[in-house]
């Protein structure tokens, strides 16, 4: 007697319908019906909550009662090494989110010592000063702005925790529209006579366009990636695209939308 039989036996016997067993395990009726037509074998782990369901050993269900005790302890052996797998897997899965996140953070704290290099006025300041001063005269409007509102760390909350989840081509992206915003911004920000934008410097809304627009792209990156997006596949170039296309629009909107410096 196959395998497939003994638990179509075990389950009349229980008077149980394959829906019934279904149901008690959490998986389809179809899977029940292909384990006893032969056509696939459950895991370790279904065939011992189907032997308790139907009141059996798994070693019964494997094979006769004669050798049943071997069978069960190969049955045993196998749920153990399946959920020493399992739990080696979510480990190494926690592991790399982890990681993900350092360097998430670590991208954030390059970005915040290259705004301390480029983007603080001359002036004689204490290393303590340098590092974590806000004096809107020290440091450049854009930069100093994200820092005293605490758009910064709140960019980089927003980057980093979606790692944890496994979320990293989503962190990558936020990550890079923040650097590539705050870079525009402070490029091409400058407007003397957009005193209705943000006191004569309209880089905020560049930085704001490009960071949001990261991370509407980022989500779409995840989406893609759910179907098995290849680095280079058309859809990813055509992706890419997309991005720098958005990023462009988004300075262009910006500055076209800003009042035309007029002489006094």
């Amino acid at each position: 007697m196959t395998l497939g039989e003994r638990i179509r036996e075990q389950r009349k016997a229980r008077g149980m319908s394959q829906e019934m067993v279904a149901g008690r395990l959490g998986v389809s009726r179809q899977a029940v019906a292909k384990w006893e037509s032969g056509q696939s074998a459950p895991s370790a782990e279904n065939l011992h909550r189907l032997a308790e369901l139907l009141g059996t050993t798994a070693g019964s269900l494997l094979d006769s009662p004669a050798v049943g005790s071997g069978a069960a302890e190969q049955a045993y052996s196998l749920l153990r090494a399946e959920r020493k797998a399992e739990s080696e897997r979510r480990r190494s899965r926690r592991q790399r989110n982890l990681l993900a996140v350092l360097a998430v953070v670590g991208a954030y704290l390059v970005i915040y010592l290259l705004g301390r290099i480029f983007g603080t006025a001359p002036g004689s300041y204490s290393l303590a000063g340098w590092l974590f001063g806000n004096d809107p005269q020290q440091l450049s409007y854009l930069y100093g702005w994200l820092l005293r509102q605490k758009l910064f760390w709140a960019a980089l909350l927003i980057s980093a925790l979606p790692a944890l989840w496994g979320k990293y081509r989503f962190s990558a992206t936020a990550s890079v529209g923040f650097a590539l915003g705050l870079a525009l911004g402070e490029l091409a920000g400058p407007n003397p006579a957009g005193a209705p934008w943000g006191h004569g410097h309209d880089g905020w809304a560049i930085w704001g366009g490009c960071f949001l627009l990261s991370l509407a792209m980022g989500g779409v990156l995840e989406r893609l990636s759910r179907r098995g997006l290849a680095v280079k596949s058309r859809a990813f170039l055509l992706w890419c695209a997309l991005f720098v296309l958005g990023t462009a629009a988004v300075v262009l909107l910006v500055k076209w939308g800003t009042p035309v410096p007029t002489g006094s």
